[in-house]
């Protein structure tokens, strides 16, 4: 097995929130501002980045800065076509043009940078169809409308189909780097197993769309035909055009594991990390998607809301999570340090304008400040030069007592208004 790619990216995510409302966060932590971000990443000896060349912004001329100033340092770029957004005003996830539009812009960036042969064309597919149509939370803020999702998710999958067949007929070596959420899913009670089990088979969606696999016979094709009133002509359609991913990336959080319970109206769900005392660890998770997925896989993001020291403990713990399964013969190529420049406001999910930073790999700095080292820029340096490094002694809240609450208060919290782990009390240097 080829060595461990260890990555270093930045939080890149432009998502329309509401209608008239859009969240940036390359403005936002103050990247795009700022160039001479590249040599800090450059300087970590990291072999590739995530990073953006988002439609939202189309702005050919910065990316051009930014993607040789990596390909000088010997970074290599996995361009990101779209994180978490809905594509420029004009289009959306529910717009029957969205496919054929993403597709001409990955023909405009591809023609741009020809020798980029890792491309991300919608990053996370599967969360943003959820977050834009299940949940409310993004644009056009739906709520379990099944039909708005039905058609979200398998626009997105046109949308990656085209823009790869448009950026292969550009680059032939092109490869498809696919990145979703890793999920874990624990049935409280009998009234919820039945969704817990639909869950379970959903996270796969966006993956087994792109490889063909969605078609009679599959666990969700009756969901998507009749509930979700996708027609079977267009399942037979992206099954024609099948793109199988050639890297799956999986990102993983302490609440990507999620407990649900049966409520007065429906299946409830919190984060598994503050009901359950049970490790928080994705190899199960990763070994189970191997089986099924069967395709090479990354850790792609990995970062925490915690201190500097608990940030790099995180770090250290997933790097020994993905060399563990190595060793085990899944093939995990890379892993990937998330939020290089910090993040803002992710503990409402964007929802809020409360100027809650965290920072990442390096502090988090207005446009106008430079990033500052941190203990995880440190970590993440030394494992790139090849050093076996112990975790730190501290315990991290992941693994904490404290971290527990009772179910009750857990959703009083959830009912006050508090994100999910603002209980902790988290440093203000992260909070």
């Amino acid at each position: 097995m080829q060595r461990l790619e260890l990555w270093a990216s930045p939080e890149p995510t432009i998502a329309r929130v509401e209608a008239g409302t859009v969240r940036d966060q390359l403005a936002e932590t103050g990247h795009d501002a700022r160039d001479s971000d590249i040599a800090l990443i450059a300087r970590l000896g990291v072999a590739a980045s995530r990073y953006p060349v988002l439609w939202e912004r189309d702005d050919l001329v910065w990316a051009r800065r930014r993607l040789e100033a990596l390909r000088a340092s010997g970074v290599a770029p996995i361009v990101t076509l779209v994180h978490h957004g809905s594509g420029p005003v004009g289009t959306d996830l529910l717009d029957d043009r969205f496919p054929e539009l993403l597709a001409a812009y990955a023909q405009r960036v591809a023609r741009a940078f020809p020798w980029v042969e890792r491309w991300t064309p919608i990053n996370e597919p599967l969360t943003t169809a959820r977050f834009a149509t299940l949940y409310g939370l993004w644009y056009p803020n739906r709520v379990a409308d099944h039909v708005a999702f039905g058609q979200a998710i398998t626009n997105e999958a046109l949308a990656i189909i085209g823009a790869m067949e448009r950026i292969r007929a550009i680059n032939p070596r092109a490869q498809l780097v696919l990145t979703e959420d890793l999920q874990r899913f624990t049935a409280a009670d009998p009234g919820v197993e039945g969704y817990v089990a639909h869950k379970r088979e959903r996270m796969y969606l966006s993956a087994e769309l792109l490889m063909g696999r969605v078609v009679a016979g599959h666990p969700l094709y009756r969901y998507l035909t009749e509930e979700c009133n996708v027609s079977s002509g267009r399942l037979r359609a992206i099954a024609e055009r099948a793109t199988p991913p050639d890297l799956m990336g999986f990102n993983y959080y302490p609440h990507s594991e999620r407990y649900l319970f049966s409520g007065p109206h429906g299946p409830e769900n919190l984060a598994a990390v503050y009901i359950e005392d049970r490790p928080i660890t994705p190899r199960p998770l990763l070994r189970a998607a191997y089986e099924r997925l069967e395709l090479p896989l990354a850790l792609s993001e990995i970062h925490v809301r915690g201190t500097e020291s608990e940030r790099a403990a995180w770090l250290l713990a997933r790097v020994e999570d993905v060399l563990a399964l190595r060793r085990e013969g899944v093939p995990v190529v890379a892993a990937g340090a998330w939020a290089a420049f910090g993040m803002v406001d992710w503990h409402s999910l964007l929802r809020r304008r409360d100027g809650v930073v965290e920072d990442g790999i390096y502090t988090f700095a207005r446009r106008d400040e430079s990033p500052r080292c941190t203990e995880v820029s440190r970590t993440l340096q030394r494992l790139c030069a090849g050093e076996t490094l112990e975790r730190p002694s501290c315990r991290p809240w992941w693994e904490c007592e404290e971290r527990r609450l009772s179910r009750a208060r857990a959703i009083a919290l959830r009912e006050a208004g508090r994100p999910e782990g603002d209980h902790l009390l988290v440093s203000s240097s992260a909070s």
